[in-house]
């Protein structure tokens, strides 16, 4: 090569040098997986019992009838320790898997909320969060934290469709809004995700039996909450196949 045909190539490789960003880094939102995501269970009153009569993870607050603006709430699994639960032991999907889970996975869950507004015919809007604990060896470990945002109206008497099975309601209160994966622990610690959200404030009729009620509105609560959030997820620290 010739110097005068040398000179042209050395002022682009100067050019791209001078122009190339500092330490710079492959592209995260491009590693890792991303797929769907699907959280789901049975969430329990403590003050009313469980149907195995197994302790709740932590002690709740179920959302009071009437339902008024500012009222906060809580439901909450049984412990992983407490053996079987068939509503919350497949609670847990991804697609694709998640590396070293089930599928779908053991999770118990503790579910929180607060009624931001109300307006006529027992309709209004509720925010929340939903913390789910993966269960393995029979112990409460990695979490994954979901806040939501929902409107809910009054709902009849209806089936709801879990992976465990179908649970018997007697009405309540439908929320349906969207959910935001905000924070994880464990494996979950960089997960991200969204995707819309339904949840049902109920009375099982066991429940209802074991207190001697006839209704929620005759027990004065709604006792069960059975939640499913589906939607989206990625995660730059899983590598994919």
């Amino acid at each position: 090569m010739t110097r005068k045909a040398l000179f042209p190539v050395m002022a682009l490789v100067a050019l791209l040098v001078a122009t190339a960003p500092a330490g710079a880094k492959p592209d995260k939102a491009r590693d890792g997986a991303r797929g769907s995501i699907s959280l789901e269970g049975l969430a329990l009153s403590s003050e009313f019992g469980t149907p195995t009569g197994r302790p709740t993870l932590v002690q709740t607050t179920p959302l009071r009838i009437p339902v008024t603006e500012g009222a906060e709430f809580s439901y909450s699994s049984i412990e992983c320790s407490s053996g079987p639960a068939p509503f919350n032991d497949k609670g847990l999907d991804f697609n694709r898997d998640f590396p070293g889970l089930e599928d779908p996975a053991p999770i118990r869950s503790v579910v929180e909320g607060t009624v931001t507004d109300t307006t006529t015919n027992d309709r209004g809007r509720i925010e929340g969060t939903i913390t789910s604990f993966l269960c393995e060896n029979g112990e409460e470990t990695d979490q994954i934290v979901i806040s939501f945002t929902s409107r809910f109206r009054p709902t009849s008497p209806r089936e709801v469709r879990l992976r465990g099975g179908t649970i018997q309601t007697t009405g309540g209160l439908a929320l349906n809004g969207r959910f935001t994966i905000t924070e994880g622990t464990g494996r979950f610690e960089d997960i991200s995700g969204q995707g819309s959200f339904r949840t049902l404030l109920t009375c099982l009729p066991s429940t209802l039996t074991r207190n001697a009620a006839t209704s929620c509105a005759d027990l004065g609560a709604f006792s069960e909450a059975v939640f499913q959030a589906r939607g989206s997820f990625s995660d730059p620290t899983v590598p994919t196949a």
